[in-house]
């Protein structure tokens, strides 16, 4: 007699989530983006701003950016999984709008700040509230079929990496005409935006209520024995992540320094902005084209394969690149690969977890991402007098995180992980 509602209840969350519309879709994609343009205008010109709080030197202003990207980083590694937790079992929605008005209450916080070290609280403020694009890849994961998750997620990074492109330009702008504080408390709005246009956009995912189990049987309460429940093709998803995320940083950051080496201190400011905004424009195009028509199904692994084998050859080879163009060209290259192979990983982190999980899962990643932002900078510096020596070092390590991937990965299933949350749900 107790089967049969939650049968019911779990066919009727199949059915809801097997036709996702284009409004729900395209908000979720649109939410991340729009938050991820408000973070990106300001944060860049962060030393800048120090600066203006009375930092001091260029030396010090550096510290504290630092400083405050520690407390960031420090602050998502352990809030991470424990909001990835709680959306589970209240929902993936809600989450993400906390995280969109935490991003604003940031925001606000820093424009307020009168010293370097009130933003480094402001960052820890992010770091236990925010969080944005792991809450919207959870969320997107649970409100389409498994079939259309990897195209879904590619709309999400596009999105990602749209803002991220588009902020620094619209923060220079805001600047120019509003000052520092003036453009921040404008750009308060832009996450609360967002936020309204999930609220109202984008139903709320279905989170199910898994039946008593019998006396005697095995439970799993607390938080550390779900997370040892989780598989190790998981764990292996999300250390690619991790991966990926550190050698983005190590590479952005050489950047600067190698294409000073080129052109003097007097251009690389210029040079440096062209190669991140093709950059960035390329991984756009590279997410939202080629990644929605090749990364699909059946070919995430083999995707994931070749983009880091190009990855890794590129990078080695900006050791060797010693004019402009050239060195533009290879960094355009790593940008286009490196982000379709984030919602690649993405995908390979959802599907080797139930939908009932997925928060957790993501939590967990959102976690090993913080980890990698604060790696990737400390690794950076740690070739600052060998930047050849980074690119070539680097180079290897992508083509090691390709051999891992031959080596451990397995192809994910469709509807592999919608089978497991549905068996969990009716044991």
């Amino acid at each position: 007699m107790t089967t049969q509602p939650e049968t019911t209840s779990i066919a009727a969350d199949a059915a809801a989530i097997a036709m996702p519309s284009r409004r729900t879709v395209y908000s979720i994609a649109a939410g991340s983006g729009i938050a991820s343009m408000a973070m990106n205008f300001w944060i860049p010109l962060l030393p800048l701003y120090m600066q203006d709080l009375g930092a001091g030197n260029q030396g010090r202003a550096l510290f504290w950016t630092a400083i405050a990207n520690i407390a960031l980083g420090m602050a998502r590694i352990v809030s991470g999984p424990l909001w990835g937790m709680v959306s589970d079992r209240i929902g993936r929605k809600p989450m993400f709008v906390r995280t969109l008005f935490g991003a604003a209450v940031t925001i606000v916080l820093v424009a307020a700040a009168q010293a370097p070290w009130q933003v480094a609280l402001a960052f820890i403020v992010q770091g236990l509230l925010s969080g944005f694009t792991p809450a919207a890849t959870a969320l997107m994961s649970v409100s389409v079929p498994e079939d259309r998750m990897s195209s879904s997620l590619n709309l999400v990074t596009g999105g990602q990496y749209l803002g991220t492109t588009l902020g620094p330009a619209v923060g220079a702008l805001l600047v120019v005409f509003f000052g520092f504080r003036g453009s921040l408390f404008l750009g308060s709005a832009l996450p609360i935006i967002a936020a309204l246009l999930v609220l109202f956009m984008v139903p709320r995912d279905a989170v199910q209520t898994r039946a008593p189990r019998a006396a005697g049987s095995k439970t799993r309460t607390s938080p550390l024995a779900m997370v040892r429940t989780l598989s190790l093709q998981f764990y292996v998803a999300v250390g690619v992540f991790f991966l990926l995320f550190a050698m983005n940083q190590l590479v952005r950051l050489l950047t600067p320094l190698a294409l000073q080496d080129i052109v003097g201190k007097s251009s690389v400011a210029a040079v440096s902005g062209l190669a991140f905004s093709l950059g960035g424009a390329a991984a756009v195009l590279g997410i939202v084209f080629i990644g929605q028509r090749y990364v699909r199904p059946g070919r995430i692994k083999l995707s994931l394969i070749v983009a880091t084998l190009v990855a890794g050859a590129s990078t080695a080879a900006l050791a060797f690149a010693h004019a402009v163009p050239m060195y533009i060209a290879l960094f355009t290259v790593f940008s286009l690969v490196l982000a379709m192979m984030i919602p690649a990983t993405n995908t390979l982190i959802a599907t080797n977890i139930s939908r009932e999980r997925r928060g957790t899962g993501f939590g967990i990643a959102s976690s090993a991402q913080a980890l990698a932002l604060m790696v990737g900078p400390v690794t950076a510096a740690a070739f600052g007098g060998a930047i050849s020596l980074g690119f070539l070092v680097g180079g290897g390590l992508l083509v090691g995180i390709a051999a891992l991937v031959f080596v451990t990965v397995r192809e994910p299933q469709p509807f592999a992980a919608a089978r497991e949350s549905g068996t969990e749900a009716a044991s």
